[in-house]
């Protein structure tokens, strides 16, 4: 008797476990040819993220990839431009709060050709606070339509068979929907930025991908790491001798 019920206690855990999910969109954009423009990863669970890994794909003759940037102080990222996608790690050492859909970090590109494209991603490795894998959920694809300031009208043509085009996926890949248009704030382009590996949790995930354990397992070290450094320097802030 004691094991049938540690089974269903088991199985209501694994039921509930499954249940828990984490969607992300990220955000349309409608800009100019030539410049400069940001888009938002939104993430929405019930559970805070912790970490999460993402591939971004996108065709690189309309697009090119410039900068990542976190939404909040307390997260990290790193990434890496790779010839056909970007690799990005996110981590948030004590877990940010998302249960409102909230932005964990925006992208910057810059437009190179007028027309309709989609930036596409690939999530996985999602993981709360508690250390405990989540499933991605739902994922939306970024549709950003690049206007051309000499001949607008031949934009909008060329653009008119692309409006309902539909990737459908599940799991953890991005599916792209027909949506309403959204206006970005651009600027012209300048100097793209470096991402930088000077700190602590980020050079812990790159030595521990490097090292081969898997990515989740990297962003666990990394988060335990940190923790107990953390609570060292604590110690030693408190300590009588000082």
């Amino acid at each position: 008797m004691i094991i049938t019920v540690v089974l269903l206690s088991y199985g209501s855990l694994i039921t509930a476990f499954s249940l828990t999910k984490v969607d992300f969109v990220l955000n349309d954009c409608n800009c100019d040819n030539n410049r400069l423009f940001t888009i938002a990863m939104t993430a929405d669970c019930d559970k805070k993220l912790c970490a999460a890994s993402f591939e971004f794909t996108y065709d690189k003759s309309m697009f090119e990839f410039r900068s990542a940037k976190v939404s909040d102080n307390s997260s990290k990222i790193t990434y890496n431009e790779l010839e056909d996608k970007v690799k990005l790690v996110f981590l948030n050492a004590d877990g940010i709060n998302i249960n409102n859909g909230e932005c964990i970090f925006t992208l910057t590109f810059k437009a190179v050709k007028s027309g309709t494209g989609y930036i596409d991603f690939f999530v996985s490795d999602c993981v709360d606070s508690d250390i405990n894998s989540i499933d991605a959920g739902k994922c939306t694809s970024a549709k950003i339509t690049v206007n051309s300031k000499s001949d607008k009208n031949s934009s909008d043509k060329s653009n008119s068979s692309d409006k309902t085009g539909k990737s459908e996926s599940s799991g953890s890949k991005s599916e792209r929907k027909k949506a309403e248009e959204t206006t970005s704030a651009s600027t012209y382009d300048e100097i793209g930025q470096l991402n930088s590996f000077d700190n602590p949790n980020t050079r812990l995930l790159i030595i521990g991908i490097a090292l081969g354990a898997s990515l989740i397992a990297a962003v666990m070290l990394a988060y335990n790491i940190f923790k107990k450094i953390k609570s060292n320097r604590n110690k030693r802030k408190n300590s009588p001798d000082k």
